[in-house]
C-alpha cells in the first residue's frame, strides 16, 4: 500500500516538473502596443547651479492602466532618439518617460517603437529656457 502511494506520488510530481518545463519554455507573448493619447519630447536648458548638462525628456501618456518602459535601441541616425515601448518599469500607470543628457549633435526627431513597428514620430522637440 505505502509501494502504491509513493509510485502515485513520484508520477504526479514528474508531471508537476513537467508542466513548470514547459511553461518556463513557452516564449513570452508580445506585449500589447497601447495606443498614445499625448507625447512630448523637450530639451531642458533652465540655467542650473553649478554646470549642470542639459537634459533631453521625452514624455508619453497611454491608454492602459499598466506603467510602461522606455528604452533607447541603436539609430543609423543620431540626430534619430529610437525608444523601444515595453511594458515594465518604474512609470506611473498609463504613463512612459524617458531622460539623457543632451549631447553634441542636437536630436530631430524621435522614434516610438512597440511590437517590432513605429508606432509615433515625434518631430518637434521644444528647448524649454
Amino acid at each position: 500500500m505505502v509501494g502504491r502511494r509513493v509510485i502515485i506520488a513520484i508520477g504526479l510530481a514528474s508531471l508537476g516538473a513537467c508542466a513548470l518545463w514547459q511553461n518556463g519554455a513557452t516564449p513570452e507573448a508580445v506585449a500589447d502596443c497601447p495606443s498614445v493619447t499625448r507625447a512630448s519630447a523637450w530639451v531642458d536648458q533652465m540655467p542650473k547651479i553649478g554646470s549642470s548638462p542639459h537634459k533631453l525628456i521625452v514624455a508619453l501618456k497611454l491608454d492602459d492602466a499598466r506603467p510602461w518602459l522606455l528604452t533607447p535601441t541603436t539609430s543609423a541616425d543620431p540626430a534619430l532618439l529610437v525608444l523601444d515601448l515595453s511594458p515594465g518599469g518604474p512609470a506611473f500607470p498609463g504613463k512612459a518617460g524617458y531622460r539623457e543628457t543632451a549631447s553634441d549633435v542636437p536630436r530631430r526627431a524621435v522614434s516610438i517603437m512597440c511590437g517590432g513597428r513605429e508606432r509615433l514620430r515625434i518631430d518637434n522637440i521644444t528647448k524649454v529656457m
